[in-house]
């Protein structure tokens, strides 16, 4: 069979352009087709706390999420509230009895919502002015910054609990705050082999079932009769002159683990001495 020159252009003019369209097919190198979501690694998942081994542990915060701040913080005069729905655990009433004050002549400082980053420095501050404070530690922040929960107890501080993260327990169901009290504890305890004795619900709002709860775990309940508000003001100078005018025999003062707090505690400190007052650990 003859070809003319014109039928044979042709026929090589239609291979090359089925040529092109197979071409135009992308092809996905086989290195990143094999990538897939689950395959990557997750830069957002921190490493679990290290658990004790008899080492000082240290601050880590990618260890756990720390609560960086509260939704609010403990303020004015705390009181019972009423329980949030009715179940079998409702029907006991307790007999606890919430501590709002220490003895006479005597004063205690107790800080709420650490550790955190600024605790190291408050420690510090704390063993110049040769005094004992009162923490009440939350487990997550226990969990991210461990090696503070072990200096303070070290240092002879008292530790106290302040719940797994920050919620208004006296919102929740029975079960609900009993599952949040043993979070919060079981990360606590990991760095503080001191029985932890003393608890102190956020905001100061609790109800009969978070008192049952406290009991439950043999701990006791501790408020305070002094609020100076310290978290209102980052001016130093004005946290100081709060507590002192506000301060009295038997005061339980609460503050929190701030860079302005810290930097009024030793004028605070000097000041309740003046006033003759004995500085204490909240016992137990």
């Amino acid at each position: 069979m003859k070809f003319s020159r014109c039928s044979i252009i042709t026929m090589l003019t239609i291979l090359l352009l089925t040529g092109c369209e197979q071409a135009a097919t992308p092809v996905v190198p086989s290195a990143i087709a094999s990538l897939s979501p689950s395959a990557s690694p997750d830069p957002t998942v921190a490493p679990k706390p290290v658990s004790d081994t008899g080492v000082l542990p240290t601050n880590n915060t990618s260890a756990s999420t720390p609560i960086k701040e509260p939704v609010g913080f403990e303020i004015g005069s705390p009181k019972e509230e009423p329980v949030v729905s009715v179940e079998k655990k409702q029907t006991k009433k307790s007999a606890l009895k919430p501590i709002y004050s220490v003895g006479k002549g005597q004063v205690a400082i107790t800080i709420d919502d650490g550790p955190t980053k600024y605790t190291e420095e408050l420690l510090k501050v704390l063993k110049e002015q040769n005094i004992h404070v009162t923490f009440f530690f939350i487990g997550q922040n226990a969990a991210a910054f461990p090696q503070s929960v072990t200096e303070a107890v070290y240092e002879g501080h008292e530790v106290g609990y302040h719940s797994d993260t920050h919620p208004h327990m006296s919102q929740m169901t029975y079960d609900a705050q009993e599952n949040e009290f043993n979070s919060g504890l079981n990360k606590l305890i990991k760095f503080d082999k001191h029985p932890v004795t003393l608890f102190r619900p956020p905001y100061g709002a609790y109800n009969n079932d978070t008192k049952l709860v406290t009991e439950e775990h043999h701990m006791q309940m501790v408020l305070w009769n002094e609020d100076p508000k310290d978290w209102a003001t980052t001016d130093p100078s004005k946290g100081v002159k709060s507590v002192l005018a506000q301060v009295q025999s038997g005061s339980i003062i609460v503050m929190h683990d701030h860079p302005s707090t810290i930097a009024a505690l030793p004028d605070i400190i000097k000041g309740i001495r003046k006033k003759g007052y004995t500085l204490v650990t909240v016992p137990h």
